[in-house]
C-alpha cells in the first residue's frame, strides 16, 4: 500500500487547512470591504434625502466594521494557533481563545443589529409606500366619483326640456 505525504513543506495538515480557510475568509472579507465602499460612494452621489443617507451611513459603518473584523479574525486564527504551538503556553491559548470568542460575538452582535435596523428601515419605507398608494387610490376614487357625477348631471340636463 502506497503512503502519500500529506504534509507539504513539513507543515502539519491541520495548520495547512487552517491557512487555506483563513486565506479564503480574508479574500471574502476584502471583497466585502470593497463592495461596501463602492455602495457607499453610490449612495453619497445618489442625492438621497437626509433620513435615507443617515441610514445608509450607519449601515456602511456597521458593515465595514463587521467585514474588517472578519478579516482580522482570518489573520488572527492561523497566527494565534501558530504562536500557541510555538509558545506552548496554556495562558496564551486561553487568552487567544477568549479574544477570538469575543471578536466572533461582536461580529454576531453587529450582524443582528444590522438585520434589525434593515427590517425597521424597510418596514418604514413599506409603510410610507403603502400610505402613498392608499392616498393615490382614494384620489382616483374621488376623481371617478366626480366624473360619474358630472356625467349624470350632464345626462339629466339633456333629458329635461
Amino acid at each position: 500500500m502506497l503512503k502519500h505525504n500529506l504534509q507539504p513543506f513539513g507543515i502539519p495538515m491541520e495548520l495547512l487547512t487552517l491557512v487555506v480557510v483563513s486565506t479564503a475568509m480574508l479574500l471574502v472579507a476584502s471583497v466585502m470591504l470593497w463592495s461596501h465602499v463602492r455602495d457607499w460612494r453610490i449612495f453619497q452621489q445618489a442625492g438621497l434625502d437626509a433620513e435615507e443617507l443617515d441610514y445608509r451611513r450607519r449601515q456602511f459603518r456597521r458593515r465595514m466594521q463587521t467585514s474588517a473584523m472578519l478579516g482580522l479574525l482570518a489573520i488572527a486564527l492561523p497566527v494565534g494557533i501558530g504562536l500557541t504551538i510555538w509558545l506552548r503556553s496554556g495562558w496564551f491559548f486561553l487568552f487567544f481563545c477568549l479574544g477570538m470568542i469575543l471578536a466572533v460575538c461582536w461580529v454576531i452582535l453587529l450582524a443582528i443589529v444590522d438585520i434589525c435596523a434593515t427590517r425597521r428601515h424597510f418596514g418604514r419605507v413599506h409603510d410610507q409606500h403603502l400610505l402613498e398608494k392608499l392616498k393615490l387610490e382614494a384620489e382616483r376614487r374621488r376623481r371617478e366619483a366626480a366624473a360619474k357625477s358630472d356625467r349624470n348631471s350632464d345626462g339629466d340636463s339633456l333629458q329635461s326640456p
